[in-house]
């Protein structure tokens, strides 16, 4: 077998400068994340426990700005997050309000982040606001805040959380939601100073609004009418009074779901619609539209990348020390994939990929009609993503190991033992030796990784995010439910492995980083585009005519769909990762342990335990 690359000392000294780098980016990126999160340190932005009505603990982050005093106590605001997030998620809002003089309170509400678990709406004490009651209450009892002045905003299922509060308490001065619609129920005073933000091509608008095109029938509803006391009022006009509490105004953008808590306007929206109603008398200090909650998100990202990528440069060096030495070899070079290959790869590997929805309704109809599962796999939407993952690759593997035995005219003969799967040509057989060593190599790095994320998240309270979140530090529940899931992803992230490093690997380049280079990028687009393809089907009709073809019941397909962009994000950052561990191991189990190590993470730190709302 020829050597690793990554002997060569001009390797290992580029790995060096590499991880010093990686480093360096991550802890400047965090630090700037924080620098925009705290309006360039004049809001001071800190951790609060509270302690719900039913004894659960609900973790929150709390924005006070500077002018907040006993003797000068400022408007209030609580903001909640939807169903598959958490509090980083309401930052944009968190950030704007407070540096315009709002004291603003942002939640992990129960069942997301590192607060509390609640798992059924049966069970005793089951809070349907999710902690907003008892966060309200917190926040209307801190000392420098005035109490008379405080209001409630969520996005999604944390709008109708903040709507069932403000529907009952009077002290709920104003409510802004996006992504939610005001029910039947709602009347021209209760709830008070009411801000409706909603998305002209919001995927959950059948279920939220009961509408196909909002903007041509949602003024003219039955809600609306209750709502505003007049029929077919216009957006982004304000009916009603602030001072008597019956202010009434609907704001269009022009999103889906989920960029309605990313959007300029909402938020613009929603900074004047709280000055107005919580602060009267005052002119903002700083114009709605001045917004600078992007740099937060631009730093977190960045940080996330190369926090991740770290991996890389890592495990060079690793591989360079005992005991992981034995497992730096260089892989077979003497077969790459031809285009029949390839093309027959992709098409197989895209058709089992477009089985993800069908695949979701059947582990769903499992836990409703046959067994439930959320006793032990309490992470409903991993559940999903995980039983397509396995499914598809274990077919998948069952395919490989049937081209690995079918010889063609063309086509090198290749071995388990050549493609880095197996000990043995004819069969699949670990060496002991190097699966141990492999094992603890994956998860050095992995613990490398995780303390590069949750030292600086103690301190700096920045997490991996953008858009969604990715990763953040994990309560010991949620390691438990990294140790449940984890074996799931590692088979899968093995098959993925064998099929992107191993059967697709392309003609090596003349250095090794050109090999990894070439290996990614067909990694990824074979992973990435059967993932685009799917949202293609979702949303070219929702663009061009309104109609939204994966809704499913209560609308559970929906947030499906929508958490694909989530997947290819994380495809896209693993695909580089794997190629350079197995052209520096020749093996596909070091990076697929890790892989999946990474990716199971991600999932068990952000994803929701609570019960579906459908």
């Amino acid at each position: 077998m020829e050597k690793s690359f990554i002997l060569d000392p001009k390797v290992r000294k580029f790995a060096v400068w590499g991880l010093v780098l990686c480093v360096l980016i991550t802890l400047a990126a965090q630090i700037f994340a924080h620098a925009a999160m705290t309006n360039w340190f004049s809001v001071k932005v800190s951790n609060i426990t509270i302690w719900n009505k039913n004894g659960l603990m609900v973790r929150g982050k709390l924005f006070r700005p500077e002018n907040a005093t006993e003797s000068n106590p400022a408007p209030g605001v609580v903001y909640l997050h939807g169903y598959q997030n958490n509090r980083e998620t309401s930052d944009p809002y968190g950030i704007e309000l407070s540096r315009r003089g709002f004291v603003v309170i942002t939640l992990d509400t129960l069942g997301r982040g590192n607060s509390d678990n609640q798992f059924s709406e049966s069970e005793p004490g089951f809070d349907p606001t999710y902690g907003a009651e008892s966060a309200f209450e917190y926040l209307q009892n801190l000392p420098f805040v005035d109490p008379e002045r405080c209001g409630l905003g969520g996005h999604s299922l944390g709008g109708e959380m903040s709507y069932l509060e403000a529907m009952q308490n009077p002290d709920v001065k104003a409510i802004v939601f996006s992504g939610f619609a005001y029910q039947d129920d709602s009347t021209t005073e209760i709830p008070q100073n009411m801000l409706m933000i909603f998305g002209k091509y919001d995927e959950y608008r059948q279920r939220m609004t009961g509408t196909r095109d909002f903007e041509a029938e949602w003024l003219s509803s039955s809600q609306t009418l209750a709502a505003f006391g007049i029929s077919s009022p216009d957006f982004d006009t304000t009916y009603g009074e602030f001072d008597l509490g019956t202010a009434r105004r609907v704001h269009m953008t022009r999103t889906t779901h989920v960029p309605e808590s990313f959007n300029n306007g909402a938020i613009a929206e929603a900074v004047t619609w709280y000055s107005q109603a919580l602060n009267p008398g005052e002119d903002l200090s700083i114009p709605a539209v001045e917004q600078i909650w992007h740099y937060k998100e631009v730093g977190s990202l960045v940080a996330m990348i190369f926090g991740i990528f770290s991996a890389m440069p890592l495990g060079v060096l690793l591989l360079g020390i005992k005991p992981f030495s034995p497992l730096a070899e260089a892989p077979n070079t003497a077969y790459k994939y031809d285009k029949k290959t390839f093309w027959r790869s992709f098409l197989i590997n895209g058709g089992l990929t477009l089985l993800y929805l069908a695949l979701v309704m059947v582990i769903f109809g499992i836990h409703v009609y046959v067994v439930p599962i959320d006793k032990i796999f309490p992470m409903m939407m991993v559940n999903g993503v995980i039983f397509w993952f396995l499914v598809i690759n274990l077919i998948g593997f069952v395919i490989f190991k049937r081209w690995v035995k079918k010889t063609r005219v063309g086509r090198p003969e290749v071995n388990f033992k050549e493609l880095g799967v197996s000990e043995k040509e004819d069969r699949i057989k670990l060496n002991w030796s190097k699966a141990w060593r492999g094992l603890l190599f994956a998860f050095v790095i992995f613990g490398f990784l995780y303390a590069l994320e949750a030292i600086p998240e103690t301190f700096l309270l920045i997490d991996y995010r953008y858009k969604f979140p990715y990763a953040s530090d994990m309560t010991s529940y949620r390691w438990l439910m990294m140790l449940v899931y984890f074996p799931l992803f590692l088979i899968g992230f093995i098959q993925v492995n064998i099929l992107l490093q191993a059967q697709l690997r392309p003609k090596p380049g003349k250095t090794w980083w050109q090999t990894v280079l070439r290996k990614s990028v067909v990694g990824i687009f074979v992973m990435v585009v059967p993932l685009l393809i799917n949202m293609a089907i979702q949303y070219i009709p929702l663009f061009t005519t309104g109609f939204v073809p994966f809704v499913g019941p209560g609308g559970a397909l929906v947030g499906f769909v929508i958490n694909i962009e989530h997947m290819i994000i994380l495809l896209a950052m693993m695909v580089p990762i794997s190629s350079v561990l197995y052209e520096a191991t020749g093996s596909v189990y070091p990076g697929a342990i890790l892989n999946a190590l990474i990716v199971t993470w991600m999932f068990t730190s952000s994803s929701v335990i609570a019960p579906l709302p459908i």
